[in-house]
This record gives structure tokens, C-alpha cells and sequence, in this order.
């Protein structure tokens, strides 16, 4: 029997393996080996940092994130902004009545997995709340803005919703539990913006179709193996670059016709 749980990040992933963006050996690294941990970028870890500052999470190296500082030794501004943003989630929580009840809370079923910021109590209703710290509370046009007008075009964020949701019903048996992205503001501390995900019925069945169509042909591709991907530019960054026999190790040239 399988032991492949789907979460929504490998979906994510295997979608752009299957694209051609994501290197195969890379991918099976993550999520099949599980030995490779990629480095994140600079506001990953500024989100990392948030999360630990608003709710006490750690991230999944169990160490405790420290403030990005000057070479004064003072923490740059930047970060103390993140302590303020960490502040108005408290004052927030508070003025909501909101009350944590896990943090980090790992669901899984036979299928999925998932990791839950926030497993919340809101006026006695149970509740999922998902941090997020960024930039982009106003796009449009990137796939990672959170303007509300066009995230119901936007797959890639919307499908955390839809897959933790329905962890939560086949795992606690609770129908339709209510889903909220905290969006905090990472270029101003004072801005954020609470939003309240309403799922159609049907994207439930529809996920649960791709989860199982997905599953299966990750473990066909786990019989004939991945395949890779190499390039200069992600290969030189890559975290199995010392040992994998297909790296690129210099530029390949890129024809253009004109």
C-alpha cells in the first residue's frame, strides 16, 4: 500500500514538473526521499519570522528564526516592521474573540496531508485561519496577489482553501469548516486584510478527483522514474547540485529565431 499523502505544495509542485518548470530530481527529493530541504528566499523567511512572532509556531527545523540585523548589530527595519505585524495579529485575535487552539496542527488522511497555521476557536465556531505576510495585498496581475477581485482566478492560492477544508471534513467530519487568509502587509505594518474563502460544492469533488488522479501517477512516475529537468540557472541553486548526475554545471546556449 502506498504511504504518498498529497499536500496542496506538492500538487503545486508536481503540476510544474509536469510543465517542464520543475526538475524531477528535485521534486522526488522533497516529496518522495524527503532528504532535501530547499533554502528559502528572503521573504520566505520574513514570513517564517512573522509566524513565530504572532503565534509561536516553529518553523519545521524546530529551530527558533532570528530578526535579519545590520552589521550595527540592530535589527533592520524590515523585520521590526514584522514585529509590529505580529503585534496587530495579537490585537486582532483579541478584539475577535478568537482563540488559538493549535498552531502547526498537522491533518492527515489516507490520501492528504496538510499543515494548518491556525486551528481556531471564533465565538465557538472551530475555524482555519492561514498567515500570510506579503507584499502584493493590491495585485491584480501576479498569481501571488491578494486583490480581491481576481483571486477567485487564482488556482495556486485558492487551492489551500479547498484542500484543507476538505482535510478537516474527512478527518474531524466537520462539513465546510470556515476558511480565513490573515494577509498582513509587509510594507506597512499597520495594513492587512481578512478574507473568508467560500468553496463551491463541487470544487471539493474536483479536488479530491485530482488528489487521487495525482496520486496515481506519482507513484507510476516513482516506478519509472522522474525525469530531469537541468539548467545553469536553477541547477547552480539547487540543493542536490554536488550529487546529481544531470546538473548543469555551466550555461547551455538558447537559440532564439528572429
Amino acid at each position: 500500500m502506498s504511504t504518498i499523502k498529497i499536500s496542496q505544495s506538492m500538487m503545486k509542485s508536481y503540476v510544474d514538473y509536469l510543465n517542464g518548470k520543475e526538475c524531477g530530481i528535485l521534486f522526488k527529493g522533497k516529496y518522495i526521499d524527503k532528504n532535501v530541504e530547499t533554502t528559502p528566499s528572503a521573504a520566505m523567511k520574513e514570513g517564517i519570522y512573522f509566524e513565530y512572532l504572532a503565534t509561536g509556531a516553529l518553523p519545521r527545523n524546530g529551530i527558533p528564526p532570528e530578526p535579519e540585523k545590520t552589521t550595527k548589530g540592530q535589527i533592520t527595519t524590515a523585520y521590526e516592521r514584522i514585529s509590529k505585524a505580529a503585534e496587530l495579529f495579537k490585537a486582532i485575535i483579541k478584539h475577535y474573540n478568537i482563540k488559538l487552539l493549535k498552531v502547526g496542527y498537522v491533518v492527515t488522511t489516507d490520501d492528504m496531508t496538510g499543515i494548518i497555521d491556525v486551528w481556531a476557536d471564533w465565538n465557538g465556531e472551530k475555524c482555519i485561519i492561514d498567515l500570510k505576510y506579503s507584499g502584493l495585498l493590491d495585485d491584480k496581475w501576479n498569481e501571488l496577489g491578494w486583490e480581491t477581485e481576481s483571486l477567485n482566478m487564482k488556482d495556486s492560492l485558492m487551492i489551500q482553501g479547498v484542500h484543507y477544508k476538505l482535510l478537516v471534513k474527512e478527518k474531524l467530519g466537520i462539513d465546510d469548516v470556515p476558511f480565513y487568509y490573515f494577509v498582513f502587509n509587509s510594507k506597512d505594518e499597520t495594513d492587512m486584510k481578512i478574507i473568508k474563502q467560500v468553496v463551491d460544492p463541487d470544487k471539493f469533488y474536483f479536488h479530491k478527483q485530482n488528489v487521487e488522479k495525482m496520486k496515481s501517477a506519482i507513484e507510476r512516475d516513482m516506478e519509472k522514474g522522474f525525469k530531469p529537468y537541468p539548467d545553469y540557472r536553477k541547477c547552480k541553486d539547487c540543493p542536490l547540485n554536488e550529487v546529481c548526475p544531470y546538473e548543469f554545471s555551466y550555461p547551455q546556449i538558447t537559440e532564439v529565431h528572429y
